[in-house]
């Protein structure tokens, strides 16, 4: 299986949708230039944009499998969970599934229940599946009596099938439906009876030359509930790689996040021991380099091994439960940030199981149709780190309604006036590229290239932002220009961001960070 997982870059997306945001907001429709008037400033918008709001629309226009969850201190928490890796019980633990014909050379056989080794069956519940006989009568009298099979019944009464055949005639009961039959077992076995009488009243037995004159065969069972002894047993359980895209554009820069957290949840309803057995478990660099996962105290024995899983128990009466084991790494226990900060781009595991491990001899255990083991990958960021640099773009609508089509003969000049109010720890260096239909460049909105035109705010020992850095860029623009301009049919965003000191400094995201957006524009118009 191969599974994608894409990091919002919530640090380094945020303030280009603010900014898009607080763009939208704006209404060039209600704008009149007088003809008496040379020079004309009006406000275009004013919009308080909240960090939490923002992130959660930026998540709402990715990944659906993303959550943010707001914490008591104001922080924030990004989680994501990966696919789910499923190993359904009835994919490993098959038993009399295929046809199994089983000679009568006498009138009682006793025969072994057809299991995985290991596996001691004492009781089960058929959910479907067939079993049918053949009787030859090689005998010169008419046969009549009937097949038994003493430990299956339905409702408290033993299976049993009647039969009456003459001479020379070879009998065949069809297939008949075990559906719903209860099956117990002392000893892993199944006692196969027939009863053939002469007319008389006489028992005989069916003289067996060829060796098949009298069959019992069992086909296709499948069941709802199996218990037993569940001995040592290897099985695979999933090997899996998943794609990392931490940036989300072809874009470079610098992201570090302080303490990521993956979770490993392991759900099983396998009611046995079972032991995970890490096989292999390695993220993949940018260059291809394998960056093996380091860790103390989160496998058995310290060692980078096997896992023993929870699981409802049979003595427990905790048939139908599932049971839960999470193993988390962090920072206190592996490398798992230096790799994250690494920006790796796969994880590849495979994990096997062993089942009773522990070679317990009285271990009973079960298995249901339901029962399955679950593996789920989740990425817990708490959104506090660092950002130098780092690199996003997006495509935006535009629409500059009646000023599309402004007579630029009566214009002298156009400035825009942009002012931030800044309360997040973030800055950005933002350029606007306007493209006409075809997609290609028309102008740029800045001509010396990018500009910074939020700066962060000052923030304290803990990396929360301590106040509010205010901003003013003017943006003079000739009445040409603007003409050119005002008929793109989109803008693209190109943005790099950097946290407060230089991307030095770890800081923390608050759901209350908040950035107030101002602009206005100013038109001079020849007389």
């Amino acid at each position: 299986m191969h599974k994608r997982i894409s990091f919002p870059l919530a640090l380094a997306i945020t303030l280009g949708i603010a900014l898009w945001s607080a763009c939208k907001k704006s209404d060039f429709q209600d704008v009149e230039l007088g003809d008496h008037t040379a020079e004309f400033a009006f406000p275009l918008f004013t919009s308080d944009l909240l960090l939490k709001d923002l992130l959660f629309s930026t998540l709402n226009d990715t990944l659906s499998g993303d959550t943010v969850f707001v914490n008591a201190d104001n922080t924030m928490t990004l989680f994501y969970s990966g696919d789910v890796a499923e190993k359904p019980a009835s994919d490993i633990f098959k038993f009399l599934e295929n046809p199994l014909p089983i000679p009568l050379y006498d009138s009682v056989i006793i025969n072994p229940i057809s299991a995985p080794g290991g596996v001691t069956i004492r009781v089960a519940d058929i959910l479907s599946g067939n079993i049918g006989f053949v009787l030859n009568n090689t005998t010169p009298d008419t046969l009549s009596g009937y097949f038994e099979v003493p430990q299956m019944s339905l409702q408290g009464v033993s299976f049993k099938v009647s039969f009456v055949v003459p001479p020379n005639v070879t009998w065949n009961s069809g297939p008949l439906s075990l559906a719903g039959y209860h099956l117990e077992s002392s000893n892993n076995t199944l006692t196969f009876k027939y009863f053939a009488y002469r007319p008389d009243g006489v028992r005989v037995r069916i003289p067996m030359p060829g060796g098949f004159d009298v069959l019992a065969i069992t086909f296709g069972l499948k069941f709802t509930y199996v218990e037993g002894y569940w001995g040592f047993q290897w099985y695979q359980l999933t090997r899996d790689t998943i794609e990392i895209d931490i940036n989300q554009t072809e874009l470079k820069g610098d992201l570090k996040v302080k303490n990521p957290k993956v979770v490993m949840r392991i759900s099983n309803s396998w009611g046995f021991p079972t032991r995970g057995q890490i096989k292999y478990l390695s993220f993949i660099g940018q260059q291809g380099e394998e960056i093996p996962l380091i860790s103390t105290g989160v496998f058995e024995h310290d060692s980078f091994d096997y896992k023993d899983f929870a699981y409802p128990s049979w003595a427990l009466n905790e048939v139908g439960q599932t049971k839960y084991t999470d193993i988390t790494l962090d920072s206190s226990n592996s490398n798992i940030a230096d790799i994250f900060n690494s920006q790796p781009t796969r994880l590849i595991y495979e994990v096997d199981g062993i089942s009773n491990a522990q070679l317990d001899p009285n271990l009973i255990g079960f298995i249901t149709d339901k029962s399955t083991i679950k593996l789920q990958l989740r990425v817990e960021l708490l959104l506090e780190g660092s950002i130098k640099n780092f690199g996003a773009e997006q495509v935006l609508n535009l629409d500059f309604g009646e000023f599309g089509s402004l007579d630029s003969a009566d214009v002298e000049e156009v400035e825009f006036k942009l002012v931030t109010e800044n309360g997040t720890p973030i800055s950005s260096d933002v350029q606007i590229y306007f493209r006409d239909a075809s997609g290609q460049y028309i102008d740029s909105l800045f001509l010396g290239g990018p500009k910074e035109l939020i700066r962060a705010a000052p923030i304290d020992a803990n990396g929360v932002a301590s106040g509010i850095t205010r901003t003013e860029e003017f943006i003079p623009m000739s009445a040409a220009r603007f003409d050119n301009i005002s008929k793109a049919k989109d803008a693209f965003l190109k943005t790099s961001f950097t946290t407060a000191n230089g991307g030095e400094t770890f800081v923390k995201l608050l759901a209350t960070d908040k950035i107030v957006v101002k602009m206005g524009m100013k038109v001079k118009k020849r007389l």
